[in-house]
This record gives structure tokens, C-alpha cells and sequence, in this order.
């Protein structure tokens, strides 16, 4: 009886030794930390190539030495959201600010197009570039009026050549009169690399006007196709 007393205090004393070695661990790691003065900073878990989109998963936050620390350094991960690598980031290495490309930046426009696409300008007028409303963002339907000559007889065709296409920038801004005005003379549009020849071929050939679409709806619904004689009476087709 007297010996199972004992192994029990024994182990209540190692328990107590256990919690003061902890809790003096800790405290000098907290010494440690103060005397070097730890500030946070973000860096990348792994290497990232250049121009990739950046998730707040691929970093993580460790502490290092205020001297230690970038001026440009990011701190939060927070601050990750929305942003490209414009350059490669390496694993382990404090990302700067300096290396990032905000998706709304005006000089990141590459950042914007989506793979597989590119970025095809296309100039427009009043009314074909829908009297200015287009906004970047927007998503848009090409539609190509064009005269088709096969042999002695020319035909015009009315068709859509470019469905659910989102505009990454418009026009310029000019001064008129002293007002602000947005003239809209060309629109930047995300092109899918296998209409680009189309869409180009389109606005040198024929008359181009964008179709603007709602701003949740999906899909690719379309008007068909349309030949001028079909706005004729009936018995007048042929």
C-alpha cells in the first residue's frame, strides 16, 4: 500500500515537473521573442512560376526579426486576394508587395485574360459599341453584317460570330466642353484563340455591332442567322 503511495507521488511530481519545465520553455520563448523583437510576415510555401493566381493557400505566416523584415513585405494573407506573381516567387522568400499584380490594376490587363484567350481590340461607335453602357466586366455577343458575293450575286448576311465574350477594357476618357466624357471608340475584348481570326476579319470586312447581355445570365443563347430577304412579305421570298 505504502509503495503504490509512493509511485502515485511520484507521478504527481513528475506532473508538476513537466508543467513548470513547460511553462518555463515558454517563457523563455517569449523572452526570446520580445528581446528579438518578432514581427509576422507572409511568405510562399512552395515555388510559384510567375503570372499564376494567387489563393491565401499558398502561403503561410512565420515570424522573423523586425530588422529582418522587407519595407515591401506583405504581412497578411489578406493581402494575397485578387493578385498575380509578376515574378517568380520562391519557397520560403517573403513576398513583397512590389512582386504582386492586382486583378483591377490598369497595367495588369494580361493578368485578365483567360487561358486560352486573348485580348483582341475592335473598334466601335455609338451605336455599335451600345451607346457607351459596355463596362469592362460586362460580357458581350458579337454580331457580323456582312455583303456575301458568291459569283455575279451578292447577298447580306446578318449572323452572330462571338457569344457570351467579357470586355476587358473600353474607350478612353476626353475632355469636352469641360465635362467629363467617356468616348468609347474601341472595346478590348477576352478572345477565344480560335475566334480571334474571325472577330479580326469581321470588323476589317463588314459592320460589327455588340449585343450587351444581362448581367447573370448564362449560357450561349443566340439569334439565328438572318438574310435580308426574310424581312420580306411572304409571298415575296424566294
Amino acid at each position: 500500500m505504502k509503495g503504490k503511495k509512493l509511485l502515485l507521488l511520484s507521478l504527481v511530481l513528475a506532473m508538476l515537473a513537466g508543467v513548470s519545465v513547460f511553462r518555463y520553455l515558454n517563457d523563455v520563448e517569449n523572452t526570446a521573442k520580445a528581446a528579438a523583437n518578432l514581427v509576422p510576415v507572409v511568405v510562399a510555401k512552395e515555388d510559384i512560376p510567375a503570372r499564376t493566381k494567387l489563393t491565401e493557400a499558398m502561403f503561410t505566416v512565420i515570424e522573423v526579426p523586425k530588422d529582418f523584415r522587407h519595407a515591401n513585405a506583405v504581412i497578411d494573407k489578406n493581402q494575397i486576394k485578387g493578385t498575380f506573381a509578376a515574378d517568380r516567387l520562391l519557397s520560403g522568400e517573403q513576398v513583397l508587395s512590389s512582386r504582386l499584380v492586382f486583378e483591377d490594376s490598369k497595367n495588369g490587363l494580361s493578368y485578365k485574360i483567360s487561358p486560352g484567350h486573348r485580348a483582341l481590340t475592335i473598334p466601335v461607335g455609338t451605336v455599335t459599341g451600345v451607346a457607351g453602357y459596355i463596362l469592362p466586366g460586362d460580357k458581350v455577343d458579337v454580331v457580323l453584317t456582312i455583303d456575301v458575293t458568291e459569283g455575279d450575286k451578292t447577298t447580306t448576311v446578318t449572323t452572330v460570330i462571338g457569344t457570351n465574350l467579357k470586355i476587358l477594357a473600353v474607350g478612353q476618357f476626353t475632355v469636352e466642353q469641360g465635362k467629363e466624357q467617356l468616348i468609347v471608340d474601341s472595346v478590348t475584348i477576352d478572345t477565344p484563340v480560335d475566334q480571334v481570326n474571325t472577330l479580326v476579319q469581321a470588323s476589317e470586312k463588314g459592320s460589327v455591332r455588340l449585343v450587351l447581355r444581362p448581367n447573370e445570365e448564362e449560357g450561349n443563347n443566340t439569334a439565328s442567322p438572318r438574310l435580308p430577304r426574310q424581312f420580306l412579305p411572304a409571298g415575296e421570298r424566294q
